[in-house]
């Protein structure tokens, strides 16, 4: 009887157990259709629904954000301008509202007077911020006003690997100046007339009709070589030298960084193809613009790029920061020494060239912040 019981009991307990396990899935099917997420953890997928803020990350190699054996990778950081938008602002001109107010019977207790006198100090202030208004001082009683700044917000994250080598040069604007015979001499009696260097007045003078006898002498040259080509070339052949004008090197400004960067994706899954398939249109997509208005072919401002070097999760402080760019240059090349593709039509082989210039320009306290 015991036996029998032991066998009823393990019969009971399997046919609960095969009941359940059917109504759960049944029940995750359920869920699963109304809620399009996954049953398992319904909470976490939820909050994983692309929304217009979401961050779309994109990697290649997949993960190469968390492999220890890589380490080094860079991550390209899409802004994508956000247009500022305009709403018309009226004045809430409540004059007529408070009249009615101060008119109000609020009877002649210490109450009321106090409730007319509150509804009579409105009305002066209503009164004279619509003054203001008129006047200029407050601004006009309808103006067009900014709901919104123009902001930039983060549309996409684009992980790569770090290539082989990367560069930065630095570069300073200088140009070379011709200074004018009459210019040196003006310069050298002011200095000496202000008491600087070793000259007096005497000397100052004297060097400077010297200067201008040579440079007299420089300015003919040139209109007697206009009328007769060759006189000054003859000139210089009996004096047996030559007059040049002297130059100095002046500093005019200092140029903006450049940043180039090139990839080659070979692509080991479908998954991975699709992935670098995004990551070209991505570069492609935000480099370009659209008309705003027909008419002036006015056109949009691309979206900008940060770029920052990372090891692991952090900045690599060994190496430059870099300033917003914009995407100047972008080559796309499929194939190497000849075309190949997978299944489907999918290049073996595809490769990009990046050309990134800095929007600002990076002076010495930059640098000294680690740029």
């Amino acid at each position: 009887m015991a036996i029998l019981d032991g066998l009823k009991n393990a019969v009971t307990a399997n046919v609960t157990r095969s009941a359940n396990k059917v109504a759960v899935n049944g029940l995750n099917n359920i869920v699963g259709d109304i809620f399009g997420v996954n049953p398992t953890n319904p909470a976490a997928a939820l909050t994983n629904r692309p929304t217009k803020f979401t961050t779309k990350n994109l990697a290649y190699p997949a993960g190469v954000e968390g492999d220890d054996q890589q380490g080094h990778h860079i991550i390209f950081e899409i802004l994508e301008q956000d247009k500022a938008k305009l709403k018309a602002k009226k004045g809430t001109n409540d004059i007529a509202k408070l009249k009615e107010e101060v008119e109000n019977n609020y009877g002649t207790d210490e109450a009321g007077k106090a409730k007319r006198k509150e509804a009579e100090e409105n009305l002066a202030v209503e009164m004279k911020r619509v003054g203001d208004q008129k006047s200029g001082a407050g601004g006009s009683s309808n103006s067009i006003q900014l709901s919104r700044n123009a902001t930039t917000r983060i549309s996409t994250l684009i992980a790569l690997y770090m290539p082989a080598s990367i560069s930065v040069s630095y570069n300073s604007k200088y140009g070379e100046q011709e200074i004018s015979t009459l210019a040196g001499a003006a310069a050298g009696a002011l200095d000496a007339f202000a008491g600087r260097g070793d000259a007096d007045a005497s000397t100052a003078l004297k060097g400077a009709l010297d200067n201008m006898g040579k440079g007299l002498e420089t300015g003919l040259m040139k209109i007697v070589d206009t009328a007769a080509p060759g006189a000054s070339a003859l000139l210089a052949l009996e004096k047996g030298a030559v007059r040049t004008p002297k130059m100095e090197l002046m500093f005019e400004g200092i140029g903006r960084r450049e940043f180039s960067y090139e990839f080659t994706f070979i692509p080991k899954s479908e998954d991975e193809a699709k992935t670098i398939k995004e990551i070209v249109y991505q570069f492609k997509f935000h480099m370009a613009s659209n008309y705003t208005d027909g008419t002036f072919r006015e056109m949009e401002i691309p979206s900008m790029f940060n770029i920052y070097y990372k090891y692991k999760s952090a900045d690599n402080d060994h190496l430059n920061r870099i300033s917003t760019c914009a995407l100047e240059g972008l080559d796309v090349s499929y194939g190497a020494d000849r075309f190949v593709a997978y299944e489907g039509g999918v290049p073996q082989t595809t490769k990009i060239s990046l050309k990134f210039k800095e929007m600002e320009i990076i002076t010495k306290k930059q640098i000294s912040e680690g740029f």
